[in-house]
């Protein structure tokens, strides 16, 4: 399921990493200036989402040589850091699933030491049913997980996942990592008109929210162009009216 480090074309530097791989301070609805970071050189997901900006799935797994290696890595973003002020998050993002990467815990703590600031990690979630993977992200300081659905056939539906991740096993990961960490969770739940914007599947959702016990829940829908042209948002009144219905730990974040 998780590939080898990738190895760094010859006459690479640092230099090369930061500006490909390493990018912003971006100003992020969310996290303020946030740092990007991808840990893949392309994108790499176990799901293939609907939604996505990234377009559709071409490889579900890395394989040897596609993780980038946790050295390179971290010493790009330090390099960064010396020439910026210190950004409100450093966040890992992929492209694709972060942690699929077979050292993404080794990243996490690397950054940590040579950062001031919090390092979040953006997930779909899929992989906290192994605990391997949850202990692995348990030194992050903010995890943002994702739920777009509230059973077996929109979760096919909407994310598209390879056949290990079931959607019982996602959300028996998320409970197990909302036990296991100890920082905040903040739950992005993002909806799709037509196919997850009804009363009863946003009733299921919520009960599978209230199982893994955000400390935040982000209703999030389509704001760029899907990765299938059927995909479309929700009105800004629906998401409004859904995040009622979740409790006030909900807030829209979707753009208007």
């Amino acid at each position: 399921m998780r590939g080898g480090c990738f190895q760094c074309p010859v006459g690479s530097t640092v230099k090369d990493l930061k500006k490909q791989y390493v990018f912003g301070p971006v100003l992020s609805r969310r996290l303020g200036k946030s740092l990007g970071v991808d840990v893949f050189p392309e994108k790499i997901c176990n799901y293939d989402c609907i939604y996505c900006e990234l377009g559709g799935t071409t490889k579900r797994c890395p394989a040897a040589g596609d993780c980038l290696p946790v050295a390179a890595v971290v010493e790009a973003v330090k390099e960064r850091l010396r020439e910026i002020a210190q950004p409100d998050y450093i966040t890992l993002y992929g492209p694709g699933e972060p942690t699929l990467h077979n050292c993404i815990g080794e990243i996490i703590a690397g950054i940590r030491k040579i950062s001031k600031g919090p390092v979040a990690l953006l997930t779909n979630g899929s992989l906290f049913w192994m605990d391997e993977v949850r202990r692995a992200v348990l030194n992050a300081d903010l995890i943002i997980p994702s739920l777009d659905a509230g059973g077996v056939e929109t979760f096919q539906a909407v994310n598209r996942p390879t056949a290990d991740v079931t959607f019982e096993k996602m959300v028996e990961g998320l409970v197990a990592l909302r036990r296991d960490f100890r920082g905040p969770i903040w739950l992005e739940v993002f909806l799709v008109e037509g196919i997850t914007s009804g009363e009863d599947e946003v009733r299921r959702i919520k009960q599978y929210v209230d199982l893994i016990k955000p400390d935040r829940i982000q209703l999030n829908t389509v704001d760029r162009p899907a990765a299938e042209p059927h995909v479309r948002a929700l009105p800004r009144q629906r998401l409004k009216e859904i995040a009622v219905l979740l409790g006030p730990a909900c807030e829209v974040i979707s753009r208007d």
